[in-house]
């Protein structure tokens, strides 16, 4: 999740259905920019090369943020569109692998492999790239490694299945969680962390 403030303005941001680096492309309606949600950056338009500010945000169930947050509220179903709401446009993705990564694959150069469509927290620090497994973090609960010249801990809250990232000292490290295909090819020089 990013600040919407680039350039010393605020912005609106929709999805403006193209690819780049097997990445949907977000869009600003002031500019029309584009921006990649990987790198946080727009990668055309007025705002070229501009960073967004990463803001804290959980990838979790809404049953584990019931649990923990039970006075949270939601938004209303009623938007005036003919959309069911309970149902996860993105299910066939993590049920039927192989049709979308043959899609996928003629975007990127190659066939992908059930390794390239693992879960990672995707970590840029001190100019290296590294993907850490959603799989590995869940079974160890925290890796601690060296990116660059840092020392950083990566940890999982089965509570929440969420992931966190901070230096050794407890600064907070921004991340995504994101297909490690994804990430590669937005990073190609990142390598995946090695248990």
């Amino acid at each position: 999740m990013y600040a919407r403030q680039a350039g010393g303005r605020t912005l609106t941001f929709g999805v403006s259905g193209l690819l780049y680096r097997a990445n949907v492309l977000m869009y600003d309606h002031q500019t029309e920019s584009l921006w990649s949600q990987v790198k946080r950056s727009a990668v055309t338009g007025s705002f070229t090369g501009t960073k967004l500010e990463v803001l804290p945000s959980v990838l979790t169930t809404w049953g584990k943020w019931r649990k923990r947050y039970p006075q949270t509220l939601v938004l209303s179903f009623d938007t005036g569109y003919r959309r069911n709401y309970d149902r996860d446009p993105y299910e066939s993705y993590r049920r039927n692998r192989g049709t979308w990564s043959g899609f996928l694959s003629s975007f990127i150069g190659h066939r992908l492999s059930e390794g390239d469509v693992a879960l990672v927290a995707g970590i840029e620090l001190g100019g290296k790239s590294r993907g850490y497994r959603l799989t590995d973090l869940r079974e160890k609960g925290s890796i601690v490694d060296r990116l660059g010249s840092e020392e950083i801990r990566v940890s999982f809250d089965p509570a929440t299945d969420s992931v966190s990232v901070t230096s050794l000292t407890g600064e907070k490290i921004p991340h995504v969680l994101i297909y490690w295909f994804v990430w590669k090819e937005t990073h190609p020089e990142a390598d995946l962390y090695q248990p």
